[in-house]
């Protein structure tokens, strides 16, 4: 069974929630009658879900099904909202706002500012649906009893009925005569509902047609079609075509960058992030895979503690599983984008990548970035050479009498030396100290052993050199005292920053 056929059993029959299918990746009803046939009698669902295995799942406001708070701008019912959420009443995220579900009442739907309360006659989307935007509507507090808290009194104190309270079988079939005006009264009711398309209500005039209207003499064979037309023309049906607009104005996903073939770790993360829609702050800590087989299980550690686990790590490269993990992971905070395949694909490649990164390679990354921070730091000392004795003890003299730089210290007043030689028979070459290169790697947290230093440096491309001199003989110095300083330093090799 598909995730959609589970939420629709489960709503159903462990609920007693009237469902039904709805368009693929839309709002329509799949169904002949609409809303009309929402059903909770599970071998009905089952028979859906098996002719539309991807539909999504439409429940049917009123009792014996829960009233819907449909909020379209949480904007604008913010201070609704402040006063509704809680932890007794169940909640999904739409594509733009939210549904708060209520115990059923058998008055009409009841319009507000910011949107609607769906009562008789009407039906929402519930998870796991896919909205046409590509947005995937998310439990943010699942219902788990068919005991539901009452409307709150001050939504519907001062509000009337919409008027799309669903018509009862008649007693007394609508004669002749008067039928024509039914129907198009019928016709209103399902504007008002959100109904608009002509197939939709020429099909669901005509089922209104057999069930409450004397069949003699027949109807004419386009009367439904014209009703449907005429309907769908009125101002009403252009005001509710409005508003379904500005509701779902379609999000698109936002540009993202495939990493290509040499992509960094780095990289990888960002992709990983950015496909995940993760709010700004909130960044990937950690990829894990629990094996190499498809069915061992995928984590994903963020920064703020929180997991998005899969126990399979072929789910990562569903729609579906995809989104649904990432939101629940970060209580709604996340926003991914609707995916393609391909896009897909170079996701589960990333997440194998950053998860199999050797561990020196990424802290190699790490001290590549810190590197270049401690550049934007230093001071540049010009006029100097290393290519003669003399020259090097002059260097080594005029580091020595710099003002001391310590990165621990804030009050310092020097600044790291970024030493450049233009003289050089290799050509232009630069250094830093390494006293001062190794204190800047502590103070950024590196925990890299003396021994291992020059190593790790090497690998960002820093050759660790030693140079030594000696004091110039001047007419009074005396041979035996002559001072040898040393120095080591760094060199950057062609090409690194």
């Amino acid at each position: 069974m598909t995730p959609f056929a589970d939420a629709a059993q489960h709503l159903a029959v462990d609920l007693g929630w009237r469902v039904l299918p709805v368009r693929e990746h839309g709002k329509e009803p799949l169904t002949r009658n609409g809303v009309k046939d929402a059903s909770a009698d599970e071998r009905t669902v089952l028979h859906y879900w098996e002719r539309w295995p991807e539909a999504n799942v439409g429940v049917a406001t009123g009792s014996p099904g829960p009233d819907v708070l449909d909020i379209d701008d949480p904007q604008a019912a913010a201070f609704w909202l402040a006063a509704l959420e809680n932890a007794g009443t169940p909640e999904s995220a739409t594509a733009r706002g939210r549904h708060l579900f209520y115990a059923g009442t058998a008055t009409g739907t009841i319009s507000l500012g910011y949107g609607e309360l769906r009562c008789q006659g009407s039906y929402v989307v519930v998870p796991p649906s896919i909205h046409p935007s590509g947005k995937e509507y998310v439990w943010l507090n699942e219902p788990r009893s068919r005991v539901l808290p009452p409307v709150p009194e001050s939504l519907v104190a001062d509000k009337q009925s919409a008027g799309v309270g669903e018509l009862p079988v008649r007693a007394e079939k609508v004669g002749h005569g008067e039928r024509h005006d039914h129907l198009k009264d019928v016709a209103v009711h399902l504007l008002r509902a959100g109904i608009t398309d002509v197939p939709t209500l020429a099909r669901m005039l005509r089922a209104e047609y057999e069930q409450n209207c004397d069949p003699h003499p027949p109807a004419r064979a386009d009367e439904f079609q014209k009703l449907a037309e005429w309907a769908a023309s009125t101002k009403l049906a252009g005001r509710e075509n409005r508003r379904r607009a500005e509701r779902e104005v379609e999000v698109e996903a936002p540009a993202i960058v495939f990493p290509s073939a040499g992509a960094s770790h780095a990289e990888h993360l960002a992709f990983i992030a950015k496909s995940a829609g993760l709010p700004e702050g909130l960044e990937i800590a950690e990829v894990r895979r629990w094996g190499l087989n498809p069915l061992d299980a995928l984590e994903i550690h963020l920064t703020d503690g929180g997991l998005i686990r899969f126990g399979k790590q072929e789910d990562a490269a569903k729609r579906l599983t995809w989104q649904r993990a990432v939101v629940l992971a970060t209580s709604g905070a996340a926003q991914p984008p609707m995916l393609k395949d391909p896009h897909l694909v170079a996701l589960l490649g990333s997440l194998c990548r950053v998860a199999h990164a050797p561990r020196a390679y990424r802290e190699a990354e790490d001290h590549d970035e810190q590197l270049r921070e401690l550049l934007t730091l230093a001071e540049p000392v010009l006029g100097h050479t290393l290519a003669t004795p003399a020259s090097r003890y002059e260097l080594i003299a005029a580091l020595g009498a710099r003002e001391k730089w310590d990165p621990f210290d804030r009050n310092t007043l020097g600044s790291p030396a970024l030493i450049h030689d233009e003289q050089d028979e290799r050509g232009p070459q630069r250094y830093l100290r390494a006293g001062e290169l190794m204190d800047w790697f502590r103070y950024k947290g590196a925990r890299i052993a003396s021994e291992a230093f020059r190593g790790r440096m090497a690998v960002i491309g820093l050759e660790r050199v030693s140079h030594g001199s000696r004091e110039p003989m001047g007419l009074h110095t005396d041979p035996g005292r002559r001072r040898e300083p040393r120095v080591v330093l760094y060199r950057f090799l062609a090409g690194a920053e």
